[in-house]
Order: structure tokens, then sequence, then C-alpha cells
């Protein structure tokens, strides 16, 4: 399956989980591309057979538990007719010390939806991730194989 990961990142913890959720799906035997999320064109979402938007969860636009702010960007560049239904996923990193924890992985999922985007599994959410490598790791490759059981 080709499958794209669209990331944002503030502190590179999500770039660090996009590699890593890459490498489970390459070893999965899918094609998997990586991008930032504010150089992507808006074609990739029924280019790929997947896309996974991958985002911290951040304060923006005065609420806590927002998306990268790049994600806003993207999803207004669509109009509604501008692309055919699509698949995505959503990798959420956040923190369980603040009130949204991993507050994202709603929004995103709010904004996809309303693009006719359809959501086949449900969102992974990380905690800490730098302090808690080990632990979002084998939860990033557990992710890996339920997306692939699916989708499949």
């Amino acid at each position: 399956m080709k499958i794209t990961i669209l990331y944002a990142t503030y502190s590179n913890s999500t770039y660090a989980a996009t590699e890593v959720l890459c490498k489970a799906l390459q070893k999965l035997n899918h094609e998997v591309a990586v991008s930032l999320v504010m150089t992507a064109n808006v074609t990739i979402l029924v280019e790929s057979d997947l896309t996974i938007f991958a985002s911290p969860s951040w304060d923006y636009d005065g609420k806590e538990g927002q998306p990268h702010e790049d994600f806003f960007h993207f999803f207004s560049s669509i109009s509604q007719d501008a692309v055919a239904p699509f698949s995505y996923a959503i990798m959420a990193l956040g923190d369980t010390n603040y009130t949204y924890f991993c507050g994202a992985a709603d929004e995103l999922e709010s904004l996809a939806t309303a693009k006719a985007g359809k959501q086949i599994i449900e969102p992974l959410k990380l905690d800490q991730y730098y302090l808690n490598e080990m632990t979002c790791g084998a939860a990033i490759n557990t992710w890996a194989q339920q997306l692939t059981e699916a989708t499949t």
C-alpha cells in the first residue's frame, strides 16, 4: 500500500516518531513517503492509499490542545470539491499533564472529515515522546500492525 505521512513539528519529537512509524510500515511492506505538511500539495491525499497526519498538540489561536498551525493552513487550502474522498489515520503527540491530552487528534479528525476524509483506525496518542521513547516506539510498532490489518 502507498502511504504518505504528513507531519509538522515544533521540537522535532513528531519527526522522530514519524521516522519510527515510517520504518515500521516499511517492514510491513508498505511504500512510505514522509513530507512536512507545509510543503505538501493537496493532491497527495488522493495519490496515496492512506495519509497519516502526525502532529504535536500545542496552543494555537488562543486554544490549548491544537495541532501544529501548518495543518490549519493545509486544510484551509483545500476547497470542498478539490479532492475525492481519502483515507486517513492520525498520530498525535502530547502530554497527559496538560488539560487536552493529544487534543490535536480530535481537531485533525474534524478538519479531515470536513474535507471528505474517512478515518480508518483510532488515532495513536503518544505521551511525552522524548521521555518515553521505548514505550512510544512499541506503541508505534503495534499501531503500524493494526493499520495494516485495518487496510487489508
